[in-house]
């Protein structure tokens, strides 16, 4: 199985929030949604610092050039 983007995990967490909003979800789909969006959460942060490290890299060469 392919790992996900950032864009597709951010989708998917912004479909977990929406369903926030339902009435009809139940408490076990809300926990199950909630562990999901957590895992999510701390993929993209994981992700992000990693995007920020390159960027901080990248920015360091050119201003040295």
């Amino acid at each position: 199985m392919s790992q996900k983007n950032l864009r597709e995990k951010l989708d998917e967490l912004q479909r977990i929030v929406a369903d926030f909003d339902r009435d009809d979800l139940s408490i076990e789909q809300a926990l199950e949604q909630f562990e999901k969006g957590s895992k999510l959460s701390e993929e993209i942060e994981t992700q992000l610092g990693e995007l920020k490290t390159k960027i901080t890299v990248l920015k360091e060469r050119f201003d040295k050039e």
